[in-house]
């Protein structure tokens, strides 16, 4: 373990918040619902890698989105989402890091209407000094332009950041931006992806890991 870090940075879907059925299902539904094949909520988050919502009911749908299409998906998604919560020991991790001098941002591969939507609902959006969405770069996880983007929001170096994510493409993202990797394994994940460099089974783990007499950071 490094030490050095100013920043944490969280992956959203399955990290901070229990979205995995909701988020999956609304596409599903979405897909459905505008011409396109009945499809498993597994085979939607296996297409996550493709990019922010529209490139992934493009992938479903065979055909370039429309304005109608994005609209059905924000209409299923907040269906779904109503009831998504944050994980057991989320928010108090966040308050713990928070008090200690973190600088806090989320970078999700969301596109920003959902995510600000899910944050607020949710009641966590004040914790975060930042927030980078699918749709605010060009190339999706693991490529690091979105944590990078986060990084200088929270005007911080990738160097001094850690990122947080349930999913292996969130760890390569966090190794090709310079950060260091974390895996979030609280939101169900059965196995660390092998060469991950920390393991957290539950937030307070970040506590621990962060939170130590004598490595406090500098308040924001």
């Amino acid at each position: 373990m490094r030490v050095g870090e100013l920043a944490v940075v969280f992956d959203l879907d399955g990290t901070l918040l229990d979205t995995m059925t909701s988020a999956p299902t609304a596409y599903a539904h979405t897909i459905r619902a505008r011409g396109g094949p009945t499809v498993a909520p597994a085979e939607v988050v296996a297409a996550w890698h493709l990019g922010p919502m529209p490139a992934v009911l493009a992938h479903f749908l065979g055909r370039p989105v429309s304005a109608a299409d994005v609209d059905c998906f924000h209409r299923h998604f907040e269906t779904e989402a109503a009831s998504a919560r944050p994980f057991p020991g989320v928010v108090g991790m966040l308050d713990a890091l928070g008090r200690a001098g973190y600088r806090l941002g989320v970078f999700t591969g969301a596109v920003r209407r959902a995510a600000t939507g899910v944050l607020a609902a949710t009641g966590i959006r004040g914790h975060f000094s930042t927030v980078v969405c699918g749709d605010d770069i060009s190339a999706p996880k693991p490529a690091p332009d979105g944590l990078r983007l986060a990084c200088r929001h929270l005007d911080v170096d990738a160097a001094e950041t850690a990122y947080v994510g349930d999913d292996p493409v969130d760890l390569r993202c966090a190794r090709s931006a310079g950060a260091l990797d974390v895996h979030a394994r609280w939101g169900g994940a059965a196995t660390a992806p092998e060469g991950a460099s920390v393991v957290a089974h539950r937030p307070s783990d970040l506590v621990d890991l962060f939170v130590t007499p004598g490595r406090r950071r500098r308040q924001t």
